[in-house]
């Protein structure tokens, strides 16, 4: 009934839960840190992920087809929910 329901929402709302008994997790990261420091490249090692030269054509066809296939999924859904919901035949 609404009252018992209203009973255990309440008793739930101000009951304590146990504290866990568990040990907190410690991070072991301290104790490998040399492990860790040894496998960086030296200073001034150069990160050329996103660094020019690039090839016109290949970054030109990317974007075309990047926003050619964007656009296509929208229509596709778009067209999809107008048949679905009867706006077109």
């Amino acid at each position: 009934t609404m009252l018992n329901c209203a009973i255990r929402t309440a008793a739930r709302a101000t009951s304590r839960r146990q504290m866990s008994t568990a040990s907190p997790k410690m991070h072991k990261a301290k104790d490998v840190w040399g492990e860790l420091k040894a496998t960086r490249p030296p200073e001034g090692h150069p990160h050329t992920v996103f660094e020019p030269p690039f090839s016109p054509p290949v970054v030109g066809a990317a974007v075309v087809g990047v926003i050619s296939i964007g656009y296509g999924l929208m229509y596709f859904g778009m067209r999809h929910q107008q048949y679905k919901q009867g706006y077109w035949k």
